[in-house]
């Protein structure tokens, strides 16, 4: 990808001659990898492009007939013999067609459906959207015509409670246990209008559920918490015994863990320290989840002050936008923020791009959906984390 400079975090990029072209208004008909092209032009290059989607997926009874599919495809295609327009066929039966504003196609549709769609339901049939500013809003439309949404988890029974047998009987098994694959390893990349995205970390973190799925399946733990921390201890202990390898120290690479307050004022993060270089201390980056800082303030405070005066970056891990309103990060000695992707932060982002504005780095983890790296990118977040980054190593 080839693209002017970056201009500012949440501003789209002025166009600069030769390097980024306006996407265009002219060609052939186009399906779903054509619209997404369009939307990575637009965030590019700045381009305004007018939406207009017509929900045909979405027709009430009674217009779900080929008569009214008809009358709405020859309103679509009316303005395209005034006005430059691009069409975009979607695998549900949707369109949506692509024009420089002012929008004129929505009054079209509008006229067809006078008086045959209620007046509530018309947003479901007809929907508008500006590019770059509804990126995010448009992919993850998108990856729901393709059937990529992900699906709201099954309601099941509540699983039997964890008797005190069962709980004394596991927890010797963990220090014999091979914890290694219960840490998460996942590359942080950076994205860029002039090479794309490139690796520029990588992150590790435990997965205490995965290890009590493992140790006990089935069995619940909403009533003794003090096992999920435990879990969770052993995993970030194991994790840091291991940071130290010989290997990493020859050639060593920037690195994320996340890591609990308990972890941060421990014996094995005083031996990790001990066994790091001065100029190597910098390349590790400490998350503590913001329940964390909350649960234990002193705590947090000391193991922040530890990792300071050592030369450790410190990074807050927040579960949505409005905690970052709650636990300012550079008033509590963060440098940086790894934020948790839901589909609930574009409505309630807090104060996200503020942030960015600030220059404060952003990662935007569980990243696994191209919606969430649209949102971020208008956001102005340039570091990501998830499955959809690591499809772009892949290729």
């Amino acid at each position: 990808m080839r693209a002017a400079p970056d201009p500012g975090p949440g501003r789209p990029a002025p166009r600069a001659a030769g390097l980024v072209d306006p996407p265009p208004l002219t060609g052939p008909d186009g399906g779903v990898a054509e619209l997404a092209a369009l939307v990575r032009l637009c965030l590019a290059s700045g381009s305004v492009r007018d939406i207009l989607w017509l929900r045909l997926s979405r027709l009430p009874r009674g217009l779900d007939r080929p008569h009214h599919r008809r009358l709405l495809r020859e309103a679509l295609a009316l303005p395209q013999h005034a006005r430059r327009a691009r069409v975009f066929h979607l695998p549900d039966g949707d369109m949506a067609v692509a024009t420089a504003p002012p929008d004129t196609l929505r009054p079209a549709m509008m006229r067809v459906l006078d008086g045959a769609v209620e007046e509530e339901a018309v947003a479901e049939v007809v929907r508008s959207l500006c590019l770059p500013e509804e990126a995010g809003a448009l992919l993850a439309g998108l990856e729901e015509s393709l059937g990529l949404a992900p699906p709201a988890p099954p309601a099941g029974p509540e699983p039997p409670p964890l008797e005190a047998e069962a709980l004394a009987a596991v927890l010797p098994a963990l220090t014999r246990a091979d914890l290694a694959p219960y840490l998460r390893r996942q590359p942080v990349l950076r994205l860029t209008h002039e090479e794309g995205f490139g690796v520029v970390a990588e992150s590790v973190a435990p997965m205490p559920g995965a290890l009590r799925d493992r140790l006990l399946p089935g069995r619940g733990l909403g009533a003794v918490p003090a096992l999920e921390a435990r879990l969770r201890l052993s995993l970030e202990l194991r994790m840091l015994a291991g940071v130290a390898r010989p290997e990493w120290l020859a050639s060593p690479s920037p690195l994320h863990l996340s890591l609990s307050v308990a972890s941060l004022t421990s014996e094995a993060f005083l031996a990790l320290d001990g066994r790091l270089p001065g100029a190597v201390r910098p390349m590790l980056t400490l998350g503590v989840p913001a329940a964390e800082v909350l649960a234990d303030p002193a705590g947090f405070a000391l193991g922040r002050d530890l990792a300071a005066s050592r030369g450790y970056g410190l990074a807050l891990e927040a579960a949505g936008g409005p905690v970052l309103a709650l636990l300012p990060p550079a008033r509590i000695g963060a440098g940086t923020v790894r934020l948790a992707w839901s589909e609930a932060l574009p409505g309630d982002p807090g104060p996200v791009a503020a942030l960015a504005r600030a220059g404060m780095p952003v990662v935007l983890t569980g990243a696994d959906r191209s919606a969430a790296i649209a949102w971020g990118w208008e956001n102005g977040i340039t570091l990501f984390q998830g499955r959809a980054t690591d499809r772009h190593l892949r290729h």
